[in-house]
């Protein structure tokens, strides 16, 4: 008898009370990675013959900027959302690099607030890139820009192409 008490108040003893808590499911566990994920990606970022020139003649640096976005699931407040677009904002990056560098982004810091405000759709980047305007006040590059799914960029490198503002547009061969 004693033995038997001693057996039930054991869990209680210990800490233990209730069942385990519930695991997440795979399919769960996937959409949280998929949302949460530190994401390795990186940007070429090609320049043409005059914008090389006259970004390393002046010292200039670009910049390469990526926005992270995610359809609003039904109900989100206001206060979560891009006036402009009306998706949730969940992260940007930002770096500075040098004409002939690529643009490396080893994690992807996201909010997971708003993450978590994001329906299933997954989460969507806009990668844009501009002079770094140390040696003008003025942009001095029009690049291509990236618009894509998240999960698309994961180990892969895309190439955006630039030329200077004042280059013929033919020469980004479009």
């Amino acid at each position: 008898m004693r033995c038997s008490i001693l057996l039930a108040l054991m869990p209680i003893l210990c800490g233990c009370s209730g069942p385990p808590p519930k695991a997440h499911s795979d399919s769960d566990r996937g959409v949280e990675q998929q949302k949460n994920t530190a994401a390795a990606f990186s940007v070429d970022v090609q320049l043409s013959q005059g914008a090389r020139k006259k970004l390393v003649d002046s010292k200039e640096t670009i910049i390469v900027a990526g926005s992270f976005t995610g359809h609003p699931k039904e109900g989100t407040e206001a206060k979560y959302l891009d006036i402009k677009s009306g998706d949730v904002i969940v992260g940007d990056v930002r770096r500075e690099i040098r004409p002939g560098e690529t643009a490396v982004f080893n994690q992807l810091n996201l909010n997971p607030d708003a993450v978590s405000r994001t329906d299933s759709q997954g989460l969507h980047v806009l990668i844009d890139v501009f002079s770094g305007r140390k040696s003008s006040k003025d942009n001095l590059l029009r690049c291509e820009d990236y618009d894509g799914a998240l999960e698309s960029l994961s180990g892969r490198t895309i190439p955006i192409r630039c030329q200077l503002i004042a280059e013929p547009f033919s020469e980004l061969g479009r």
